[in-house]
């Protein structure tokens, strides 16, 4: 059947003016060629829409619904030069529902399409992870996010704008996505890290003393909250501690100290990542991405904090001359109790577990 049939067909289908002999016809069309039948699917959604939008496209085709009616005389009186004058009217006609379908078509499906895709760019995402979990992701960028315990990650479903924008509560080890159109910016509570592309570790839990950011390899930049105008330059191999409080600010390396004045409010130290041993490419401030729990002259109050966080249980003190407790050491799959054990072997403490929280004394 040729295109000009199908369309006679489907003007008088829609219009209520079809033959039964006419319909059959229609419906083999229909039954037999999948593109007539999405055609005919358009179609029939455009004539049915009580869209205003398409108020004019459906006005015309009324009058020129009338101009057929108007020019159609008895069927027995009907010329062959008529009949083609008819046909010009109800191919218009046609024509109009065509094009109406092709707006409907870009209107309803592309359009929504586009408002889909603009909604799922304003989303915003959390990961969460629980004590004792790890959890990593990868960004629409290609950036890669390790988690670790405790920790809350909020990112945009989509990157939009001109810089790719995270927010951090816990720890994290980022390996950013090189992009130098497109900045990555991770917001925590202390302050604001801004790189290019690539891999650092970002510590800022609510409750800890202190924030760190430990530079592996690439540039940062730092901004405090506290101290906007005020631009921190890491270098590899270079970490950055911030705290509240009264503190000295100092730059350290290999050479020399450089101290400044001492203040209150947010202050902080710029110095370098520790390497477990000399010959060791052990990091310890990710060495928690490697499943190693390594602390080295830390005070039992902050380990306390960390063994909360990696073997999922809740510490007491119930006498606070013990958090001052210093400690050194390494754990990997010890359990609670082997690591408390190994603990009280350099200090005299005791402790007893009650379901998930565990009493020193």
């Amino acid at each position: 059947m040729g295109n000009d049939r199908f369309i006679e067909l489907v003007s008088k289908k829609l219009t209520n003016e079809i033959s039964s002999e006419e319909s059959e016809e229609l419906q083999h069309c229909l039954n037999s060629d999948a593109i007539n039948r999405r055609d005919f699917e358009f179609l029939n959604i455009y004539w049915n829409s009580n869209d205003t939008e398409f108020a004019d496209n459906a006005l015309a085709f009324q009058k020129i619904k009338s101009k057929i009616k108007d020019q159609e005389p008895e069927p027995a009186a009907i010329s062959v030069s008529k009949r083609s004058y008819l046909y010009v009217w109800r191919a218009a006609a046609a024509f109009i529902l065509l094009a109406g379908c092709s707006w409907l078509f870009y209107s309803r499906f592309v359009t929504q399409h586009d408002n889909s895709l603009a909604a799922t760019r304003n989303i915003w995402q959390n990961k969460n992870t629980a004590k004792r979990e790890k959890s990593t992701i990868v960004l629409t960028d290609g950036t890669r996010i390790t988690l670790n315990s405790q920790s809350i990650l909020k990112y945009p479903a989509v990157f939009t704008g001109k810089t790719r924008e995270v927010y951090l509560s816990g720890e994290a080890f980022f390996d950013v996505h090189k992009d130098h159109k497109h900045p990555f910016i991770i917001h925590t509570e202390k302050m604001n890290i801004r790189v290019l592309g690539t891999a650092f570790n970002v510590k800022s839990y609510p409750n800890d003393p202190q924030s760190e950011t430990t530079l592996i390899r690439g540039t940062i930049e730092v901004t405090l909250d506290d101290r906007p105008s005020d631009r921190i330059i890491l270098k590899p191999s270079e970490k950055l501690i911030v705290k509240n409080g009264l503190f000295k600010t100092v730059r350290q390396n290999a050479a020399k100290l450089s101290p400044a004045e001492t203040s209150s409010g947010m202050q902080y130290v710029l110095t370098t990542f520790t390497r477990l041993q000399q010959d060791d490419s052990t990091v310890i401030e990710t060495s928690w991405t490697q499943n190693k729990f390594i602390f080295r002259d830390e005070n039992f109050s902050t380990l306390a904090g960390r063994m909360e966080r990696w073997y999922g249980v809740d510490i007491k003190f119930k006498n606070d001359a013990l958090k001052l407790y210093r400690f050194s050491g390494i754990f990997e799959k010890e359990s609670i109790n082997q690591a408390l054990d190994a603990l009280r072997m350099t200090e005299d403490f005791n402790y007893k577990i009650k379901n998930s929280t565990i009493y020193i004394y």
